[in-house]
């Protein structure tokens, strides 16, 4: 995500971008749908506070942990671009890596369900997962006012040189690349409607997260301009983050299912399929890299594989509600 775009208001000597406009409204927007999604019911005066004071603890400890951790990814990736490690975090003008983004957010989450206690846990933890994809719905709309964002597709077709198929990588450019940016928004969009009945529904977060790491497996794959590790270039960090991710997902699924004696023959199914998903995602990977003129095809691909693997991560991770426990 990038704040730093085309200015949009003129305040004196200072220029606000309409990266900064959309990112405010985004995180607004995200708090509203979060405390909409959370009323307060408790009579109790004790608990009442308590469940009050842990949200407002996730709206300032999301802001703080998003920002300074999407910052510091960012950071570490593209370090050239800063004159120094204090320069970095000396303005929240620039670049934020949305792995560090969501990553900051959920750890405020889960630290908040913590104060708002077990009972509000699941509550809560379902509630600000949507508010979370709402926000990275919205700030993908930043790219449409900078050249971050762009799909490795060049677009010569007059055709197609509009959205949602393309945009310029910068304006007055005249190479257009896909609109990589409008997909996500549409992909993240519905993943947050998903998000918002799972939480009115009372269900799992972490359906939210597999749906969201998965899709960004695809999509990073997409941009030019995808962030990686300094000591390689092959596999951008969202695709490190997201495997990662996933296989604990597998193994805490695994691990569950183990301990309330309900692992059947049929959940190895789920986990060949992971293994399937997650060899075919990494090797379109590699022969997209190799084939520029297969982009269509290679990511039609990764997507079946991508969608493979959270079918299958979901399913190993559905515990039954009435489970067998040792006597």
């Amino acid at each position: 995500m990038n704040t730093h775009t085309v200015t949009a208001v003129y305040a004196g000597n200072t220029q606000i971008g309409y990266g900064i406009i959309i990112t405010v409204i985004a995180f607004i927007s995200s708090v509203m749908l979060t405390l909409s999604l959370c009323p307060v019911k408790e009579e109790n005066d004790v608990a009442r506070f308590r469940f009050k004071f842990s949200l407002f603890a996730y709206v300032i400890m999301s802001a703080v942990f998003g920002a300074y951790l999407g910052r510091f990814v960012h950071w570490y990736s593209h370090y050239e671009s800063y004159g120094s490690f204090y320069s970095a975090f000396s303005s929240f003008d620039g670049c934020f890596h949305e792995a560090g983004l969501v990553i900051g957010a959920f750890a405020a989450s889960f630290i908040s369900s913590g104060i708002a206690g077990r009972k509000y846990r699941g509550w809560i933890l379902s509630a600000t997962s949507a508010g979370i994809m709402l926000f990275m719905t919205l700030v993908s709309l930043t790219s449409m006012f900078n050249e971050c964002d762009r799909g490795k597709a060049v677009i010569a077709d007059p055709v197609y040189q509009c959205l949602p198929f393309s945009y310029p990588t910068m304006p007055g450019a005249e190479e257009y690349r896909t609109a990589v940016f409008f997909w996500k928004f549409c992909v993240l969009a519905l993943i947050t409607v998903i998000a918002v009945i799972g939480s009115i529904r009372r269900q799992s977060a972490l359906k939210t997260y597999i749906m969201y790491f998965c899709a960004m497996a695809l999509l990073d794959s997409a941009r030019y301009d995808a962030s990686f590790l300094r000591s390689n270039g092959f596999v951008s960090l969202m695709q490190i983050v997201a495997g990662i991710f996933l296989i604990l997902c597998v193994i805490a699924g695994m691990v569950k299912l183990i301990k309330i004696r309900r692992f059947r023959a049929g959940h190895v199914f789920y986990i060949l399929a992971f293994l399937l998903g997650l060899s075919l995602t990494g090797f379109m990977e590699y022969y997209v890299q190799r084939h520029g003129n297969l982009y269509i095809s290679c990511y039609a691909l990764m997507a079946v594989a991508c969608f493979v693997m959270a079918v299958s991560v979901i399913g190993l991770n559905r515990i039954p509600v009435k489970s067998v426990k040792r006597k």
